[in-house]
């Protein structure tokens, strides 16, 4: 018996709809999303719920100071972090930057999900996109993800054959789904304000204790200006604070720049992989949507 194949233009059947798991179970943007698991409403798409990290970040710097307080008092390195207190602070703000860059870490993991799902649009040569299949696709949207619009992918999908019916070219939904993209692009650069501010920061802690290193070793040394040449036990004595606030001086701006510059690699690595996501989701709706879309004749 020959195949039995659809023409073109035709619905298509429900039983050929993608299965997102092998398991049949839905995709779900708040399964995997830490924030989601502790009980707060995630962000759109890879937006990361800064309150949310500081807290968790504020914890990990208490456990971070038992540890050095407790078992590194012997070291080099618990003279240097304890030598000023700008350092326990660029420590807050280092955690709760590195806790945000892995929360978008693995929101983007949940992101490429959808790009996973195997024939959402069919891809037999025979199957014309028209407004007569838009609903069919719309309803393998719905029986693919518990929530379509919390995907980047989906989102944009949707947007573009909701409004078959009212756009008259290919290039109106071409432009709708640009439109969409460069508000997705927006959506991802505005989410690393607060870790931009955060990179800033952490170098400005660094110059403050190299002022308050600073002020230490002045104040100390006119005290040395005060002995007589004669007492030179008292001079060395009071040298001791001198080469302390020159130590604290340096030892804050090292700590602060180092940080910093850890950080900065890891957000640009993250801020690369959210902007290959968003490369990914265009390239996927322009072979996969405009090109298969024919909006006139099609009844």
């Amino acid at each position: 018996m020959a195949p039995n194949n659809p023409r073109p233009g035709s619905p298509v059947p429900a039983a050929q709809a993608a299965a997102p798991h092998a398991d049949g179970t839905k995709l779900d943007a708040r399964r995997g999303d830490l924030e989601c698991m502790a009980g707060f409403a995630s962000g759109r798409y890879t937006n990361v719920v800064a309150p949310f990290w500081f807290l968790v970040a504020a914890g990990l710097t208490v456990v971070s100071a038992l540890v050095i307080v407790f078992l590194l008092r012997n070291t080099y390195f618990y003279q240097m972090i304890t030598r000023c207190w700008t350092n326990w602070v660029v420590i807050l703000l280092t955690w709760w930057c590195l806790l945000m860059l892995y929360s978008k870490w693995t929101k983007t993991n949940i992101q490429r999900q959808a790009l996973r799902v195997q024939d959402l649009i069919p891809r037999r040569g025979d199957f014309v996109l028209s407004p007569g299949t838009a609903g069919e696709i719309l309803r393998r949207l719905r029986a693919t993800a518990e929530r379509p619009k919390d995907y980047m992918l989906f989102r944009r999908i949707n947007m573009a054959l909701s409004n078959l019916d009212n756009l008259g070219e290919v290039r109106d939904v071409g432009m709708v789904l640009e439109s969409q993209g460069d508000s997705d692009a927006s959506s991802v650069d505005s989410s690393y304000t607060v870790i931009r501010a955060l990179i800033w920061t952490i170098p400005i802690l660094g110059f403050i204790g190299t002022v308050i290193g600073l002020s230490e070793s002045i104040r100390a040394f006119t005290d040395v200006l005060n002995l007589s040449a004669s007492d030179a036990s008292s001079i060395k004595a009071k040298l001791q604070p001198v080469v302390g606030g020159l130590a604290t001086e340096f030892e804050t701006t090292l700590v602060a720049l180092i940080t910093a510059v850890v950080v900065q690699l890891l957000s640009t690595w993250v801020f690369r992989r959210e902007e290959i996501l968003l490369d990914e989701v265009t390239d996927y709706c322009n072979e996969h949507v405009l090109s298969r879309l024919k909006l006139t004749d099609w009844r």
